[in-house]
């Protein structure tokens, strides 16, 4: 007998405990980065699904809310007063610009009675502004002269453009419009007409 054939099954043992040994943490290693990939997949997929809950619940709000019958009616009752507001501001500068009343300030006296009519749909911070607006555009027909950013003087027609901007931005009419333009465009990406 050969000495080959009594180490051989000792040597494939060995070489086999020796290799089974390593791969042993390879099988492990790869049963384990399975697990932790499907617990990982698993989470991701409730983490996915949280989020289109929450984005679904956040459009069919603003949805909601934008084409609710108070919205409407809100945007209605405010667009009334901005332009009952704006129609008598132009009037009454109008007036000044054609009489030249140099000697006698803007009578605010209708815009007050406009703001008292429509008083419940007027927030805090737009009642705060017109006081303001108010008190500065009654100086216009009065001595008070206005002047640019530089200190020149500006003429009546710059400084009525001014006094419609300034009011465009305390009636918040460029965000109405913003919104209005969003809403349009969302509802036309939304519908099945859409290109």
């Amino acid at each position: 007998m050969s000495w080959w054939i009594e180490i051989g099954p000792f040597a494939a043992g060995l070489v086999g405990a020796i290799g089974g040994s390593a791969m042993a943490p390879k099988l492990f290693g790869d049963w384990w980065l399975e697990k932790v990939k499907a617990r990982y997949a698993k989470e991701l997929a409730e983490i996915e699904h949280k989020l289109s809950i929450l984005l679904s619940d956040r459009q069919n709000a603003f949805s909601m809310g934008a084409s609710s019958h108070m919205a409407t009616v809100l945007f209605d009752k405010h667009i009334g007063f901005c332009e009952e507001y704006v129609e008598a501001m132009s009037k009454a500068l109008q007036t000044l610009i054609q009489a030249g009343k140099k000697d006698q300030p803007l009578d605010a006296k209708e815009l007050l009675r406009i703001r008292q009519k429509w008083a419940l749909w007027l927030n805090d911070e737009i009642e705060v502004n017109l006081d303001r607006f108010e008190q500065d555009i009654t100086r216009i027909g009065g001595d008070a002269q206005v002047f640019d950013a530089n200190g020149a003087p500006v003429s009546r027609d710059t400084s009525i453009r001014r006094v419609i901007a300034d009011l465009r931005k305390i009636l918040a009419t460029e965000e109405l419009t913003n919104l209005r333009n969003v809403l349009v465009e969302n509802s036309v990406k939304g519908s099945p007409q859409a290109p």
